[in-house]
């Protein structure tokens, strides 16, 4: 793995250096062993069974499933509700250990209550559950749904991979980024090609070239499903991904 400043490839005898690693950091495996899995069927399973423990499946409807940092809010707005209408909340969280749901708070919210919020602890690596239950002024239940809200360790880990390193026209680039830590990667910054010039990299917009060798490029992530056509010249190539504003990874790769 490419971590700092190192030489990679020789270009016409010249060391082509690359300051971009290729996986921005090493894998942390504690955190990774024991985060909270967001996406897992079977983790799902796990939470709603604890959940459902002394409620009735059939009565509730899942209404979200979103992550959130320590602090965020989570916000319930009451005009929703019929009038005289109030809403029976409670916010309950994962016990890891024991697979229950604890309860850290009841609220009653009432149809002219302002927007009722509730903010998240400041805690990594925790799930919780908010049941809402609207109740009218005949004190019937109209409706029970559920939320869940995932609170993953902040850790930011990923590797940018091609399918060959060596092209030719005609040839279709593949890039796969592999998520090697909690936080997904549907929202990135931004890529870019560079190309080596014997001394720095320089940008170049490969899809805005008219000469050069025709390759396709394409993503092989669900999130970009992209497939564009870029010309290439010969020579050293990197193709950088900004996962956020900072943090950069890139892959090296030539054209012949």
């Amino acid at each position: 793995m490419l971590t700092g400043t190192e030489e990679v490839v020789k270009d016409n005898h010249a060391a082509v250096f690359n300051d971009i690693p290729q996986q921005l950091k090493e894998i942390d495996r504690a955190k990774m062993n024991t985060a909270i899995r967001h996406s897992s069927k079977s983790y799902l399973a796990l939470l709603d069974s604890a959940f459902f423990a002394d409620r009735d499946p059939e009565s509730f409807q899942q209404t979200s499933h979103s992550l959130y940092r320590p602090g965020e809010k989570f916000e319930i707005n009451p005009n929703t509700l019929s009038r005289g209408g109030k809403y029976e909340v409670r916010f309950l969280k994962f016990n890891n250990t024991e697979n229950i749901f604890e309860t850290i708070l009841e609220e009653t919210v009432h149809r002219d209550d302002p927007l009722f919020t509730i903010q998240i602890p400041d805690e990594e690596n925790v799930v919780y559950y908010i049941e809402q239950i609207a109740i009218n002024k005949d004190h019937e239940v109209r409706k029970q749904e559920y939320h869940r809200l995932f609170v993953p360790y902040n850790e930011l880990n990923a590797r940018i991979e091609l399918n060959k390193t060596t092209y030719s026209a005609g040839d279709t680039m593949t890039i796969t980024l592999v998520e090697l830590g909690t936080i997904p990667l549907e929202f990135r910054a931004g890529r870019t090609f560079e190309k080596w010039d014997g001394e720095n990299w320089k940008l170049y917009k490969a899809d805005k070239m008219e000469s050069g060798q025709l390759i396709s490029v394409q993503m092989d992530d669900f999130h970009y499903p992209e497939y564009t056509e870029c010309r290439f010249e010969k020579g050293t190539y990197r193709i950088i991904e900004k996962l956020t504003e900072q943090d950069k990874i890139s892959a090296l790769f030539t054209v012949e």
